[in-house]
Parts: structure tokens; sequence; C-alpha cells
């Protein structure tokens, strides 16, 4: 079920295994980036949903103010989520990717409370959510 649609971003619901996929389609400004993100987030709160899928291939880097609000508020909002796994899909863009590899990395300064993980494919990280319901 799609959930919404931009140019520039998707959000598709699989009720059959209760996964929320975000699918960037390119860039996009600051505010609907931020505001993407912010949907995103209220989905995921109030659905209830337990896995997500963030496909990053098609989002180039984003800006330095973009990446500081990400790592300060928009972080403390994710570690919220009632997750219990999250898949990223890297970026095909290598500063993208690093940007990532960064979000990431905070990880080892204060552990998500949900399994994270990064995936260059969409079938490894389906697979890797579902492998979390046959344990």
């Amino acid at each position: 079920m799609v959930l919404s649609s931009t140019p520039f971003h998707h959000i598709e619901y699989y009720s059959t295994h209760n996964v929320i996929v975000s699918q960037w389609y390119g860039a996009c400004t600051s505010r609907e980036y931020r505001e993407t993100l912010h949907h995103f987030l209220l989905l995921v709160q109030s659905m209830g949903i337990p896995y997500a899928i963030s496909d990053r291939r098609l989002l180039p880097p984003i800006p330095i103010e973009d990446t500081r609000w990400t790592l300060q508020e928009f972080l403390e909002n994710f570690r919220r989520l009632p997750l219990k796994r999250f898949a990223f899909i890297n970026s095909f863009d290598p500063i993208a990717e690093k940007q990532l590899q960064h979000f990431v990395d905070n990880e080892k300064i204060l552990p998500f409370p949900f399994d994270v993980a990064v995936f260059t494919d969409l079938t490894s990280a389906y697979e890797w959510l579902m492998a979390a319901e046959t344990k």
C-alpha cells in the first residue's frame, strides 16, 4: 500500500510482513528532506511498525546543515521508534555513502535500541528483516 509519494520520495507499507519501505528518488530541498523524514517517523510511530527499510541508492549527498540536523535532531527521534530492525540501502554516491556511515557509526556512541544494518540491495535488506521473525 502506498502511504506517500512525491517526485523525490516514496513510502510503501507491506502489511503481510509489517514492513515500511522508504525510497529516495533524487535531490530535494532542505525543507522537503526534513519534512519527509518527519513524516516517515510519524508513520512508523503511529502504525507501530517493527521493520523498516530506507532505500537511499538515488539520494545524493545532503548539505552540511541537513547532515547536522539529521545527527542532532532526527537521530534522537529515530532512536525512539518501535522498531525491531532497520535496514539502510546505501547510496550509489560515495559522499552520500560516507554520510550514511557517519549516521550509523553513532551506534558506537549510543547504541540503537533495535538492530541496524546497511545493504547494497533491496532483496538482501528485506531478507535480513524477515530473518528476525524466524528466530
